[in-house]
């Protein structure tokens, strides 16, 4: 409770975390007016509806536990997940079994310090596995379980931290020595963590995990993984109660979420969720968010007394950039039933970049919008209204000198605003204007229905847009994405430039197989066709094995003929006795595995059909 009268202000709170609270509300009502403090003559009886309240932080907090203390805070978190961000630095980016260097040892002690004395609730970790760690964590090894130990576990601890395990995406397939000594991921994890736990609790009693197991999702989505889904989470259902148990909700990204879907999980794990939340609607392309975007979903997806059916609400996301719908959660999870998005991230944005730049963050997100159907890449329709997108960035770049005036530094820091947002559509542009010189993409410009990829299919493989059949990404059901891929690896000689494609992964997956329909409009044909692809193998060494039909004809099947080194055109032979007037190409990915979003995995860029000689 807080009581202002005249010169006097009282505080009275349940206990010391309440204290902290009603610190952070006297705070709030604080103005400066005429270089003087002043506060208003108040008296507020308030309490959090969710004790927990919390998120996954990002790099960008996570390097910074200064700051993270002061956000949380200023808005009334007190829970966090660093997950692997804080374990990283320049020397070890990415190798748990490599020693920590003093970067890591610096931020961990710097978060315990000044979390403790607050009072907050937090988790450090890796994720320990993943096809880019090789070999897989190996469960039954003391040598893995040791350097985990000793590099991960024990200064968290020491630190007053509690250990993150995230075995997510990347848990199969199994450690070899894992597969015969325990058979199951069930058992394997069961066991790691029974034994991690219990070493670590003789000596940090309080001590928690928070363990992203590999089926984090259910029961609305297919699981991909070779082990039953309720076999996995019955067994680690029985792993001690300090040990929370990450869910997504029933996909693994999830919007409405109904009672039965959390009792579901309870039932299976035997602890209320740790919720992370993938996704919050944002109405933006690429799930963008921008300052002033009010997170409406908050009120739409959760049934009344859903945060009482879970330990903690986090948004997976958790990053400075995102700080305005970080405080959507904030409010929301404090009083659920008084959550007004739109009050809510005008207030947060008034605080964070100060109450004059309101205004200008709202024009900025109105430009900003206009190039939602534009990104990420350079597309034909960018480049034809190319005239338009100019003005639309001077309009941008106008404003935000107007932000520098305000007060820039803070605006920028807390909003990303130009960093994240800005700058992006400023590389678009320029690409846009280098893109125009080109006679190609000129001439593609004029066409309805072209693509980048059609004019990639143009410059490395002769495509005609006037008489061939074209393919683009996006007309292929059931594979994953589209989405844009890349990756460099100099060592190995890899160059796959960035590119929006579609992709299928392993046969045990649900995006296993895709489909595109295309049409010979001169029927019958008297000659045969050539099928070109433009496509990548992923970036593992071993062939990820393919089979590619037309109308249930097998055209090809065996090894992925395509290189993994960079994107790169093959062409099939197609005999006309395959095809109809409507026909339908199906590209398999006939590896026996269940890596969801995961290799062994094909992409392809683009697709079209050319009539052979007579």
């Amino acid at each position: 409770m807080i009581t202002s009268k005249g010169k006097k202000i009282f505080l009275k709170a349940h206990d010391s975390q309440g204290l902290l609270w009603a610190i952070s509300s006297l705070n709030q009502m604080i103005r400066i007016h005429n270089q003087k403090s002043q506060v208003r003559l108040v008296q507020i009886v308030d309490w959090p509806k969710t004790l927990q309240r919390g998120f996954l932080g990002g790099s960008g907090i996570g390097n910074k536990p200064e700051i993270a203390a002061h956000f949380m805070v200023a808005f009334k978190f007190n829970l966090v997940d660093f997950r692997g961000e804080i374990t990283k630095d320049k020397e070890h980016h990415d190798n748990w079994r490599l020693p920590r260097s003093d970067i890591f040892y610096k931020r961990i002690k710097g978060i315990g310090e000044r979390f403790k004395a607050l009072g907050f609730q937090w988790y450090a970790g890796d994720r320990f596995l993943g096809y880019d760690q090789v070999p897989q964590i190996n469960c039954s090894s003391e040598t893995d379980f040791n350097i985990i130990y000793k590099n991960f576990a024990l200064p968290i601890a020491e630190a007053g931290g509690n250990l993150s395990v995230q075995f997510d995406d990347t848990r199969y397939p199994l450690h070899p020595d894992d597969k015969k000594k325990f058979g199951t991921a069930a058992k394997a994890d069961h066991y790691f963590l029974t034994k991690l736990y219990e070493k670590l609790q003789k000596d940090y009693p309080d001590i928690r995990i928070a363990f992203c197991p590999p089926l984090y999702w259910g029961p609305v989505a297919p699981n991909p993984h070779p082990e039953s889904r309720d076999t996995y989470l019955n067994l680690i259902g029985t792993l001690p109660k300090a040990i929370d148990i990450y869910w997504t909700g029933p996909s693994v990204r999830s919007g409405k979420v109904l009672p039965e879907y959390v009792k579901w999980e309870v039932d299976r794990i035997k602890r209320k969720p740790l919720v992370f939340q993938n996704g919050i609607g944002i109405p933006h392309a690429y799930n963008y968010h921008y300052i002033t975007d009010p997170v409406y979903k908050l009120n739409k997806w959760y049934y009344e007394g859903y945060l009482e059916d879970i330990r903690a609400y986090m948004l997976n996301g958790g990053d400075i950039d995102n700080s305005g719908v970080l405080v959507s959660i904030a409010d929301w999870t404090w009083n659920p039933g008084k959550f007004d998005p739109e009050a809510v991230i005008k207030d947060s944005a008034m605080k964070l970049a100060g109450p004059e730049s309101y205004q200008v963050l709202r024009k900025i997100n109105s430009e900003l919008s206009r190039f939602d159907p534009y990104l990420p890449d350079v597309s034909l329709k960018a480049v034809a209204d190319s005239s338009f997108l100019y003005k639309v960035l001077d309009n941008l770049e106008t404003l935000a000198e107007e932000t520098e005036k305000i007060n820039g530094k803070s605006i920028e820091f807390w909003t990303g605003i130009y960093q994240s947002h800005i700058s992006r559509v400023e590389r678009l542009v320029k690409n846009i204007r280098q893109a125009s010189l080109d006679p190609v993409v000129k001439l593609l410009a004029k066409k309805k229905n072209a693509s980048i990829n059609m004019y990639y299919a143009v410059k490395e493989a002769g495509f005609n847009p006037d008489t061939e059949i074209f393919l683009a990404p996006e007309t292929f059901i059931g594979g994953g994405g589209p989405f844009v891929y890349g990756y460099v690896n100099e060592k190995d000689n890899i160059r796959v430039e960035d590119r929006s494609c579609v992709y299928i992964c392993g046969a045990k997956t649900p995006i296993s197989e895709m489909s595109a329909g295309f049409e010979i409009e001169h029927f019958p044909t008297s000659g045969n066709y050539q099928l070109i692809i433009s496509a990548a193998d992923d970036f593992l060494k071993e062939k990820c094995p393919i089979k590619l039909t037309v109308n249930g004809n097998i055209l090809y099947e065996g090894p992925n003929p395509f290189s993994n080194k960079r994107w790169n055109v093959k062409k099939f032979k197609l005999p006309a006795n395959m095809l109809k007037r409507n026909n339908i190409l199906t590209i398999s990915n006939t590896s026996p595995t269940a890596n969801f979003d995961a290799p062994p995995a094909f992409l392809l860029n683009y697709a079209f059909l050319r009539e052979l000689a007579k």
